[in-house]
């Protein structure tokens, strides 16, 4: 294990976090671009050969049982589980992201990924990113996976290796009482001590998903679980600022830990009032935020508004961890948690464990998805919660192998 140590570690962020930003401010006030400050991540200090990337593949079980797979010239292979988001950007995988990558050193891929932006930049929006950040989460994994190293061990070492998570409930049909039921037999079988509810009704302008649920839900919860439970909240951007507030000092009463996505997240100056409306009336509860962005502009908007208390990149949808990482490095700066939107279970948390021990701003659990999903990915070691925390898988490159059936048996989409 490469030696981590947690105070130089936060003090390089400070150090670098104008770099990491797209301009910085000079002492004239005017904004200029951020000076290059080289990779975010270098690959050459602990992979000494090229690793070229020979193919770089998607195949389908089904529209939402997806696999990328890129294999090295020589024979070593990274698979990752694919958001079912993957499947309509096919042909921007295909088109733009493969041939940007493929006959390349995979140490140099923020390099070719950086080059792709610039060239391609009238596509820079969540789709383009989505196709980018599984090519190079697949990247990662084939260069561990050929080196014999973790991919924490890649970023630099291990802040933590037990994890804790909160359950995410991805349910608003329910009624309050049915979350209660089956969110209870969730705790029982992993021991979890957090959990996130739905609330409103996912863009829906403030209406709830059934009239009164919210309320009654985060309330039955409460007492349900009691206080030694911790409760957050997604609204998927329900609300506008007024509604927001009212619920937020609904939230604050039952000792919610964070509102997510209060507002509609293109409107961020929304967001940003309601963050400034929480602060002004000394509430506990945060506001947390950020799942939809992908461009740094907007990273280093919130954190120079303080627009969220916590960062919400998903590692997908910003394009990869090396964005992630550059996400986490310009909040530790501004001294602000990242907690990744991450709605997955199982060997599918993979990626994000690896994120999560490494950064030493992690807020204090990662999101699990509480209901197992329709498709289980077959692949070991397991990876499962004891006592409300997940493990650090030890193989390398993400520390999952998956079971090869999977690509005789799939339909090519992608060579």
């Amino acid at each position: 294990m490469i030696g981590f140590d947690r105070r130089s570690f936060i003090e390089m962020f400070s150090s670098t976090a104008a770099s990491l930003s797209p301009a910085v401010r000079g002492s004239d006030g005017l904004l200029r671009f951020a000076a290059d400050d080289g990779p975010t991540v270098d690959f050459s200090r602990t992979i000494k050969t090229p690793v070229i990337l020979e193919r770089l593949e998607l195949f389908a079980l089904s529209p939402e049982d997806i696999f990328v797979r890129a294999v090295s010239r020589q024979g070593a292979q990274g698979v990752v589980k694919a958001n079912a988001r993957l499947a309509p950007l096919t042909s921007m995988f295909r088109d733009l992201v493969a041939p940007a990558l493929i006959g390349q050193d995979a140490r140099e891929m923020e390099e070719r990924i950086t080059a792709l932006a610039i060239r391609e930049y009238k596509y820079l929006s969540l789709p383009f990113w989505t196709a980018v950040g599984h090519a190079e989460m697949a990247l990662w994994d084939m260069m561990g996976k050929e080196a014999g190293l973790r991919a924490v061990d890649m970023m630099g070492g291990v802040a933590r290796d037990r994890i804790p998570i909160y359950l995410s409930s991805l349910d608003r049909e329910t009624t309050p009482e049915e979350e209660v039921e089956w969110l209870s037999e969730a705790v029982a079988r992993t021991g979890g001590r957090a959990m996130k509810l739905k609330i409103g009704g996912r863009m829906s302008r403030n209406a709830d998903a059934s009239p009164g649920r919210q309320e009654r839900l985060v309330a039955l919860v409460r007492r349900h679980f009691g206080d030694g439970m911790t409760i957050h909240v997604d609204a998927n951007g329900s609300f506008d600022q007024p509604t927001a507030v009212e619920i937020a000092h609904m939230l604050e009463a039952n000792g919610v830990g964070f509102f997510e996505e209060p507002c509609p997240w293109t409107d961020f100056e929304m967001t940003a009032a309601v963050t400034a409306a929480v602060d002004r009336a000394g509430m506990r509860l945060r506001v947390a935020g950020g799942e939809q962005d992908s461009s740094p502009e907007t990273w280093r908007w919130y954190l120079g508004t303080r627009g969220l208390h916590i960062l919400q990149p998903d590692l997908f949808y910003n394009g990869g961890l090396l964005r992630a990482l550059k996400v986490a490095w310009m909040a530790a700066a501004a001294g602000v948690p990242i907690t990744p939107h991450w709605p997955r279970n199982g060997v599918e948390s993979a990626e994000l464990l690896h994120f999560a021990a490494h950064v030493p701003n992690l807020y204090s659990q990662i999101e699990y998805r509480a209901r197992p999903p329709a498709h289980q990915s077959r692949a070991s070691p397991a990876i499962a919660p004891i006592d409300g925390a997940l493990s650090l898988p030890s193989g390398p490159g993400f520390g999952v192998t998956f079971d090869p059936s999977i690509f005789e048996k799939a339909k090519r989409l992608v060579v």
